[in-house]
């Protein structure tokens, strides 16, 4: 009987976890949902709001004189092109979710995925 229970422990133990992992995976995916609407700020002013589900290409002026293209693409937006000098914004690549966002700090500007 014990030569039994441990011979299951093992295979036990394993499937336990990749349950555990598959629930750790779908509570995450649950809990970022995904955003309406893209809001631009430049100095803390809302200056554009674009809806994610429009594709839409927009040129900001930043503060300091900094032009930034925002682009809103299959329900996701990103910055394709920024004068900053260390194109962190740009990198940042697409956001889409509620909350997510895109700072430039030289340009004071803020992307932020808004419901």
């Amino acid at each position: 009987m014990r030569e039994k229970i441990k011979k299951m422990i093992a295979p036990l133990c394993v499937v336990l976890v990749i349950v555990c992992c598959m629930l750790w995976i779908a509570v995450q995916n649950s809990c970022s949902s995904r955003g309406a609407a893209a809001e631009v700020r430049v100095s803390n002013k809302t200056v554009l709001r674009l809806a994610l589900d429009k594709d839409s290409r927009e040129e900001i002026e930043g503060e300091n004189g900094i032009r930034l293209v925002v682009v809103v693409e299959g329900g996701s937006v990103y910055v394709d092109r920024s004068e900053c000098p260390d194109k962190i914004c740009v990198n940042k690549g697409r956001i889409s979710a509620s909350g997510d966002t895109i700072v430039c700090l030289p340009a004071r500007t803020v992307i932020e995925v808004v419901a």
